[in-house]
């Protein structure tokens, strides 16, 4: 019986680790993009939290697997680029493909129009990613 709930124990911790790391950022200002996005990630299983402005995301960034933020808000949010340097996690950038961003870090960048199942392949690499450097 005790190794039961030690096997027991052992799982409720993974689980509670991958449901964390299953977390999803959305900071994006248009809101009929950001639906779609947190439809297709959310159809996959993710947890999504989505936002119009990075300033009401950065309580949520730090226990998220990761955060994608579209473009726009670079032009509306002049403290962005060092909002977006994240030591503990990582960022999706979504370009139009018109404008020069310069990455920052881990910065991955996806151009728009963006097809859901590529965003969701980035995702699960991110995520398998975590997964090995938790496990290690």
């Amino acid at each position: 019986m005790a190794l039961n709930r030690r096997a027991y124990a052992r799982q409720i911790k993974r689980n509670t680790k991958l449901s964390v790391a299953r977390i999803i950022v959305l900071v994006v200002p248009d809101r009929g993009l950001r639906r779609s996005l947190a439809f297709a990630l959310e159809v996959e299983g993710y947890m999504t939290e989505s936002y119009d402005a990075l300033w009401k995301a950065e309580a949520s960034t730090g226990r998220a697997l990761c955060t994608i933020v579209d473009e726009e808000i670079l032009k509306s949010e002049p403290q962005t680029p060092r909002s977006l340097e994240r030591p503990d996690g990582r960022v999706v950038l979504l370009v139009d493909g018109m404008t020069v961003v310069k990455e920052q870090g881990d910065t991955i960048t996806l151009t728009k129009p963006i097809n859901g199942s590529d965003l969701v392949s980035v995702v699960n690499d991110l995520e398998t990613m975590a997964v090995r450097r938790d496990r290690a």
